[in-house]
């Protein structure tokens, strides 16, 4: 088969990577095309056509630009991610065979239930939509970033992210007051500059650092204590998967699909004094966070990998491939 995997975005975080793994493991087999902008054709291994895809949604020059490029691959599969482009890709006339992902959850979901096959984050990502066109994709873990990884003595706590008012890394901030451990937080984003101002207002430049973000995750989770999660909404977060699969505790708010995954005592409320207890209750008790949460590494390791993951999107294309075909 022939995909195509179409995308806008300025940052390399969670989606884009989702999306490199998920066509680089798809290209092994396939004829793989990933279009998106300039400014990240570095961070894939598969073939990569730019495209603008950053400018403005309305914008008749991207629209064109669009129809254009997709005419010119002719796929079997279009596969569009969030809901700018895939937005876009609804208003072409003809299109045989239209795949979506919703990557976190939405209030306007209309974008995807225009496409033929739907991919959620979350069960919650999709709960207004059939359940005959869609399926809930759990999130996975790329081997290959940890060939050589081994665990040491953890030396900070750590969040992983974008620096942005969705990901609320402010909420984490203001919690660690109090708390005497190293937290380190990477990532960049919108937020960065707000929350370096918070960091000194609340003297506390000496247990939180701010730190760019980086592909070598592996790095990260081999000193971490435990992965902190302080989102107001998420889907299905590859840190969550990765922590796990490196046996690294979680503590997050009860987010996506979060409360699906871990034990409900390692999860708050999605609201500030909420999450402060959760912190507080732990941080000075990984021993039992990481028994409790054994289970979660196991299932992890068993089937949360790529390898498999990518496997259910290949069998969901073949399954519309050979309808249109009949």
């Amino acid at each position: 088969m022939k995909i195509l995997h179409l995308f806008s975005s300025k940052v390399f975080a969670g989606l884009e990577r989702h999306l490199e793994e998920l066509s680089y493991e798809q290209s092994q087999s396939h004829e793989v095309i990933v279009v998106g902008p300039e400014s990240l054709k570095e961070n894939f291994r598969c073939e990569y056509k730019v495209l603008d895809t950053n400018q403005w949604r309305h914008s008749p020059i991207l629209f064109n630009q669009t129809k254009t490029i997709i005419n010119s691959i002719a796929p079997d599969i279009l596969h569009t991610h969030a809901s700018k482009m895939t937005s876009i890709v609804n208003k072409f006339n003809h299109l045989d065979l239209h795949v979506s992902t919703i990557h976190g959850t939405k209030k306007n979901i209309s974008p995807f239930q225009k496409t033929d096959f739907i991919f959620g984050a979350s069960q919650k990502s999709l709960e207004k939509i059939s359940s005959s066109s869609s399926m809930v994709l759990e999130n996975w873990v790329d081997e290959s970033r940890f060939n050589n990884y081994s665990r040491s003595e953890g030396k900070y706590f750590l969040y992983l992210g974008r620096f942005e008012p969705v990901k609320n890394p402010k909420r984490l901030i203001k919690a660690w007051k109090g708390i005497d451990h190293k937290l380190v937080m990477v990532g960049e984003g919108a937020s960065k500059s707000e929350m370096q101002n918070l960091i000194e207002d609340l003297n506390l430049s000496d247990q939180i650092s701010l730190e760019p973000e980086t592909n070598d995750v592996a790095v990260l989770f081999s000193k971490a204590k435990a992965l902190v999660i302080s989102s107001d909404r998420e889907g299905s977060p590859k840190v969550l998967f990765e922590s796990l699969f490196c046996n690294v505790p979680v503590l997050s708010t009860k987010c996506g699909i979060m409360s699906n995954f871990l034990p409900a005592s390692s999860l708050a409320e999605v609201n500030d004094e909420s999450f402060k207890d959760l912190l507080f209750q732990w941080v000075n008790n990984l021993h039992e966070l990481e028994a409790i949460q054994e289970d979660c590494f196991k299932k992890v390791k068993e089937e949360n990998l790529l390898s498999i993951q990518a496997k259910k999107v290949i069998r969901i294309y073949q399954d519309l491939f050979s309808r249109v075909s009949r």
